[in-house]
């Protein structure tokens, strides 16, 4: 490793070299922008706030002289390199910015949106020139300039691409439909004749960019291809070759034209391959993986070229060679970035119990009744039963869904348990026997949520398909609903404690409340958060409802009249993903993606602890024990914590028993 750099304290999650290789560029879930000399461990001068949620991109300008940074705010900025002051300030996005470029020449600026549009702007004075470019109807993930400038193509998880003249702003190719899931990536060939995207239906397809005529279907037919997503895909330098990265942690070289695999599978990661590069000279391939390592591969032969690069303690998130190819940098989940040698792989350069074992991220938690247990669910497809006097597992963990487990939910009785899964499917099993009672098959697309009724007869679901769905939870058959009212994917619900009423919230930005009987929408929709909805909660006595944003705030809400009580409450610095009351209702819990778990008092609003500290990624899920002594939360860093809700410590768990 040539160069360590540390300093971002939270997810690197956009990285960009300078078009002269002297200096990069980072971005953070930290909010901020680092410009890095890459001779040396050093900052250019002090990194700075770029924006007031996470930094998705950053690129430089061709002069280099300036740099443009996207936000998950929704802003869009330009930055003096050299004196760091802001040149340019666009507010018009309407929802978060994932990718921003420059026009070769430098004269405008490009951006993708969730939203699904794509803006282009006049780089010198923020202008909207074109657009908004509207036509995809889900977000756009990406954008490339041909080499001329002339066109500006998009890809969106609409499954389609569109061609832009950049100039008129007129849609002169497309949409290019074929790919059966959101298409990921897209890249011009070096002589600008043709485009290839990579695509969650696990193939590439190569395109005519002037007249959209399909070319090839790459990782299809005779052939074979990827089993999972493609995540990122490249141009050899003589554009007749191409290598893609898929999440079935492989990489593969392609003969574009002819669909054929010239290398590959290319299987050394032992997880996800999150992001690949080619050296500028074709000759090295690079990848990174969940898995924490960066890989080298001979492009000629598949060969590995040095063992994996280990220094990464999160998953490698980005890489990215110099201008002259001497050098790899490479981002992670772990807040920092390295610079590789890429020819010799050197660099030179408080809590009650800790429950380890899942292998990916801790998505859904959840106590038993009589606080004997705990469920986690994980990305990992396993649920694991735990014993909250040991620490240990409750036999072995089993497989509950063939995608990430998104929730788990006990049964007022603690018999059985109920999963939702990204596969749309909700299961219900014996807690005692792990045998699957019932399945739930009618979803259309992810569930995100369940919750069992507080008497136990009901089960509750929220949708990606933007509804909710009350089933028997006896016999899996669907009692009401859909309830139709969000445009967009229902993240929670929750019962209020006398299960009449179901609350749920929405990206739409709003909540609603539903008679548990009759599914008729009888308070709202509540507005006010500025972004998603994550999360909501209903108060032990079933007055107030409380909610958490990706707008980084919670606010309360009368339950029965939909008006607001109090908030915006703020301390964290990002997304508020969960939150949780105590079983008194004193107590409000946050937990959120700067990765602190906050206590409030539910009265006041006041925070009652500095924020607790301890996970290495963003807090997902937070629960309060029955007797609510202690909170438990959940995290993308793969581990779930246990804290002393009184004091906010971490106390070793053989000294402090659970009772």
């Amino acid at each position: 490793m040539l160069l360590d750099l540390k300093g971002h304290t939270d997810s690197v999650l956009a990285i960009s070299f300078s078009h002269n290789g002297t200096q990069l560029a980072s971005g953070s879930w930290d909010h901020t922008i680092r410009i890095w000399n890459t001779s040396s461990e050093e900052t250019i001068g002090e990194p700075w706030e770029a924006h007031s949620d996470d930094v998705n991109s950053v690129a430089y300008s061709p002069d280099d002289k300036v740099i443009a940074t996207a936000g998950f705010d929704g802003l869009v900025r330009i930055w003096d390199v050299a004196t760091r002051a802001k040149i340019v300030e666009i507010t018009d996005h309407p929802a978060a910015v994932w990718c921003v470029g420059f026009s070769p020449d430098g004269s405008q600026l490009a951006s993708a949106c969730d939203d699904g549009n794509v803006r282009i702007y006049d780089a010198r004075t923020g202008a909207l020139v074109l657009g908004p470019l509207e036509g995809h109807t889900e977000r756009a993930r990406a954008i490339a300039y041909c080499l001329d400038g002339t066109r500006i193509a998009s890809c969106s998880e609409d499954c389609t691409i569109r061609i832009w003249d950049s100039v008129t702003g007129t849609m002169v190719v497309g949409p290019l439909e074929g790919h059966a899931g959101k298409v990921a990536c897209i890249e011009y060939s070096p002589d600008g004749q043709t485009l290839l995207s990579g695509s969650h239906d696990t193939t590439m397809r190569l395109w005519d960019s002037f007249t959209g005529k399909l070319i090839a279907v790459i990782g299809t037919g005779p052939f074979g291809g990827h089993t999972n997503y493609v995540t990122a895909v490249a141009y050899f330098p003589d554009g007749k070759h191409a290598v893609s990265a898929s999440y079935d942690k492989s990489i593969r070289k392609w003969d574009v034209h002819t669909g054929s695999t010239i290398l590959g599978p290319l299987e050394q990661h032992s997880s996800l391959i999150c992001c690949v590069a080619y050296s500028p000279d074709g000759s090295t391939i690079c990848t990174g993986s969940e898995d924490q390592t960066i890989c080298l591969w001979d492009a000629a032969t598949g060969d590995l070229l040095l063992d994996p690069l280990r220094g990464h303690k999160q998953q490698v998130s980005s890489v990215a060679f110099s201008p002259d190819g001497r050098r790899i940098l490479s981002g992670s989940w772990d807040h920092t970035m390295k610079l590789w040698n890429s020819a010799s792989g050197e660099l030179s350069g408080r809590m009650l119990l800790d429950l380890e074992g899942h292998t990916n991220v801790v998505i859904a938690i959840s106590f038993s009744h009589n606080g004997t247990q705990l469920a986690s669910g994980s990305r990992d497809r396993t649920i694991r039963i735990w014993n909250t006097s040991s620490g240990e597992t409750i036999e072995e963990p089993w497989e509950a869904h063939s995608g990430g487990v998104t929730s788990v939910a006990y049964s007022p009785d603690d018999k059985v348990i109920a999963t939702a899964g990204l596969n749309g499917v909700v299961r219900i099993w014996d807690v005692a026997t792990r045998a699957k009672i019932i399945e739930i098959t009618d979803r259309p697309a992810a569930v995100g949520c369940v919750r069992f009724s507080p008497g136990g007869s009901q089960l509750a679901s929220a949708c990606n398909d933007h509804n909710v769905r009350i089933y028997d939870a006896r016999t899996g058959a669907l009692v009401l609903g859909p309830l139709e009212g969000h445009t967009k994917w229902v993240r929670s619900i929750a019962y209020c404690p006398d299960g009449t009423r179901i609350a749920s919230c929405s990206d739409d930005c709003t909540i609603r409340i539903w008679d548990g009987v009759t599914g008729t929408m009888v308070v709202g929709p509540l507005e006010g958060h500025a972004d998603w909805v994550a999360c909501v909660e209903y108060s032990p006595d079933g007055k107030t409802l409380l909610s958490g944003s990706h707008d980084a705030t919670m606010r309360l809400w009368d339950s029965f009249t939909g008006n607001l009580i109090a908030g915006p409450l703020r301390q964290h610095s990002s997304s508020i993903h969960c939150v949780a009351y105590s079983p008194d209702g004193s107590t409000i819990c946050t937990g959120s993606h700067d990765r602190t778990v906050c206590l409030w008092d539910a009265a006041t609003g006041d925070l009652l602890l500095d924020p607790l500290r301890g996970h290495k990624q963003r807090v997902s899920s937070v629960a309060f024990s029955p007797d609510g002594r202690r909170i438990l939360s959940g995290s993308w860093d793969h581990t779930m914590k246990l804290w002393n809700s009184a004091s906010g410590e971490l106390v070793d768990f053989s000294v402090r028993r659970y009772t």
